[in-house]
């Protein structure tokens, strides 16, 4: 249901000539050959083969280049193989070699599949043979040498599928490493091949460390590890019980990590020790963890983690016996402070360096010392460009004077954050309260001009909402936009051909293995949103451009944005916003936020589906809604789960009057929860009743959905127009 809308967005985006959809079969051929090979594409995409052969026929008579030639009959090829015409698919794969573009090893191992399809596995293995031995450098090789293991089982030669899948895994990517490691237990034991299955298994106790006692693993495999562990030396023992604690299993870990610690090699041992000592946390012993911690040998990166674990340790001892009074102003803070600054060194590993100054920011923080938090945030943020971690404790402190009506020193300390952090989001944030205390302190011109600056934000946020009344009507200039990038180079070739033919699991695996650069985010953004894995694809979008997701996101040109932006297919959300006379873009907004629109996502919590409900939430409205007994299966059913989401939405909104900010504030936070910050606010405008809710989180939220709104109303007009 969203997977082929995401298709449709992603063709939009792709093609370099936008074209009506109606006047595309009476366009005559251009001579821009790449938008008419788009063109071209979609009209194999709904179905129409013959204007897109007249099309391709055109390109290649004028064309006369074997790189057209090679795309033409991959991209025709493709469409014969989903017709199941494989002996035409055969016919054009085998007739033009793809070396001119880049992708002859994609031409033989799409050729193989055609030819296992009519099961000719004998010539299928040639030709995956042929790939996977090619010079070229392909990210797909791993992938090949799968098949190719496959295809000479089948033929009978397990042993020289054995040998494939070895020299596979000694290249492949770890994400697929424990895959073709379980194949080599699984051939290993059908060829009775016991250094195979020995090694396949010794890699899985560290890759794979729960798989022994994992109900989906095969029971050969899990036998295999679970004997491999038994012959495993006490140094191997202990790497073993590093992997299962990091996996989540601190039992095991903890068991195997407690054997012979004298036989630890030297340089493994402090990686140890802080492993034990974890897993000795984990098992509720904080005594023993914080002795297993002073173990680890100083000089030693891992000394640096183990301090910080030490002084959360010893901090949580502190606040347990503390019954309430403020920790951090005590003197028994001072050698927690010591240890920590021993860490904020240069010397220190950068994450642990990053980790204990947000402590002591927080730890200042906690002790009203607004300087003393300041100057490490300023650390923080000098040593590691970009963060923004410890800036909600020294907001809070600004905050708090705020609060008590104190707007010159709450002003004063805003403006100090605004010259810490450089983050979108935050510095809007800032800038509003800074304006807010000028009107406060009489300077009513100067805060009128950051108000009307706020509210010219395209797409509007909650604080462009909230400066509109306040600047008098004037609005800023809109920011310049970003131009379109050109992204054009050598190194982006092979994946740019494979965008173009819509081979787009070809297209991600090659962009992932480009050096880091924005061409490289963009083109995993544009493979993985058209295969409907939207959560990674905004991801990569939101690295390319840092505008994406805030209110200078109308800087960057739309088709990018909209990959930020996934929708739902036949607009069944809208069909729920009538239903519930609900902002049908505020319910996208609502669902980009909770799920990233994929419909089996689970949160830690519980919460499941596209609007994240929780079991005990839902039961309540199938009920009254569906008419029906809950069923856990409802949750992953997306019109089900948008029908019972908006259905809670709409509940909550009528709570809360009407106001989408506290009806999404209780949405994420909960309903008591918000209605208990209301009564403690009473008579405060909205702007400070969001701004005191104790939850960062919840806070954050509000003004994502809400900006997620305004971008799904912009980039989706068609789909705005039917709010009710």
């Amino acid at each position: 249901m969203l997977r082929s809308l995401a298709l449709v967005v992603f063709l939009a985006l792709l093609r370099t000539a936008s074209v009506a959809r109606a006047d595309i079969g009476v366009r005559p051929v251009t001579g821009d050959f790449d938008a008419e090979f788009a063109r071209a594409a979609d009209f194999l995409e709904r179905g129409d083969r013959g204007q897109a052969e007249a099309i391709l026929g055109e390109i290649q008579r004028r064309a006369r280049q074997r790189a057209w030639d090679a795309r033409i009959a991959l991209l025709l090829a493709g469409d014969d193989e989903r017709r199941r015409d494989h002996a035409a698919a055969e016919r054009r794969l085998r007739a033009a070699e793809a070396t001119a573009i880049g992708l002859e090893p994609y031409r033989r191992d799409r050729l193989a599949r055609i030819l296992e399809a009519q099961g000719r596995e004998a010539e299928a293995e040639q030709e995956w043979r042929a790939a996977f031995e090619s010079e070229e450098t392909f990210a797909q090789r791993s992938a090949v040498g799968r098949r190719l293991a496959k295809a000479l089982e089948k033929l009978g030669h397990p042993r020289d599928a054995l040998t494939i899948l070895e020299r596979t895994a000694s290249r492949a990517p770890s994400a697929e490493r424990v895959a073709i490691e379980v194949e080599r237990v699984r051939l290993g034991l059908a060829a009775k091949d016991r250094n195979a299955v020995s090694s396949a298994a010794q890699s899985l106790l560290l890759r794979a460390p729960t798989m022994d006692v994992a109900r989906t693993a095969p029971s050969p495999v899990r036998a295999a590890i679970r004997l491999e562990e038994r012959r495993l030396s006490p140094a191997d023992r202990a790497r073993r019980g590093r992997a299962l604690f990091a996996a989540g299993d601190a039992k095991r870990g903890l068991r195997l990590l407690s054997e012979h610690p004298s036989a630890w090699p030297a340089a493994e041992r402090a990686a140890n020790q802080l492993a034990l000592a974890r897993a000795l946390a984990a098992a509720g012993r904080a005594g023993a963890a914080e002795a297993a911690a002073a173990r680890v040998p100083k000089g030693s990166p891992e000394w640096f983690e183990a301090t910080l674990f030490r002084t959360d340790l010893v901090l949580a001892r502190l606040r347990a016996k503390s019954r309430g009074t403020p920790v951090a102003k005590s003197p028994s803070i001072i050698p927690v402070r010591q240890a920590l600054e021993s860490v904020a060194v240069a010397s220190a590993p950068a994450s642990a360096r990053e980790s204990a100054r947000e402590r002591l920011v927080r730890l200042f923080a906690e002790a009203d010392d607004f300087e003393a938090a300041l100057e490490q945030a300023q650390e923080l943020t000098r040593e590691t460009r970009g963060t923004v971690r410890g800036f909600e404790p020294v907001f809070e402190l600004a905050w708090q004077k705020w609060r008590a009506g104190d707007f010159r020193e709450a002003r004063r300390r805003f403006e100090a954050l605004a010259a810490t952090y450089d983050d979108i989001w935050r510095d809007r944030r800032l800038s509003y309260w800074r304006a807010r205390c000028l009107e406060k302190e009489g300077s009513g011109e100067e805060a009128r001009g950051i108000f009307a600056t706020l509210a010219a934000a395209i797409p509007p946020d909650i604080y462009a909402s909230f400066s509109r009344p306040r600047s008098g009507g004037a609005v800023g200039p809109a920011p310049p936009p970003i131009p379109d990038p050109a992204l054009e180079g050598a190194e982006f070739l092979r994946t740019d051909e494979l965008l173009r033919l819509r081979m787009f699991e070809d297209a991600a695996a090659e962009a992932r293995v480009l050096p880091a650069s924005r061409g490289r985010e963009l083109r995993v953004a544009e493979a993985d949103f058209a295969l409907g894995r939207f959560a990674t694809a905004a991801s990569a979008a939101k690295r390319a451009f840092r505008e994406i997701g805030t209110a200078q996101e109308g800087r960057v040109p739309d088709g990018w944005r909209r990959l930020h932006y996934p929708i739902e297919e036949g607009g069944f959300l809208s069909s729920r916003a009538r239903e519930f006379h609900l902002d049908p873009s505020l319910l996208r907004g609502l669902v980009r936020q909770e799920s990233v629109f994929n419909p089996q996502a689970r949160s830690h919590a519980g919460a499941l589906g596209l609007t994240q409900l929780l079991p005990g939430t839902a039961k309540p409205l199938a009920k009254s809604v569906l008419r029906v007994r809950y069923r856990r299966a409802f949750l992953y059913d997306p019109g089900v789960n948008a029908r019972l989401g908006a259905a809670f939405f709409r509940q909550l909104l009528d709570r809360f009057s009407g106001d989408p900010a506290y009806a999404l504030a209780a949405y994420n936070g909960g309903p008591a929860r918000m209605q208990r910050v209301l009564d403690e606010n009473v008579g405060r405008p909205e702007d400070e009743i969001i701004e005191s809710h104790p939850f960062a989180e919840t806070r954050d939220y509000v003004r994502r959905v809400l900006l997620y709104a305004e971008s799904y109303r912009a980039l989706y007009p068609e789909r705005a127009a039917s709010a009710p």
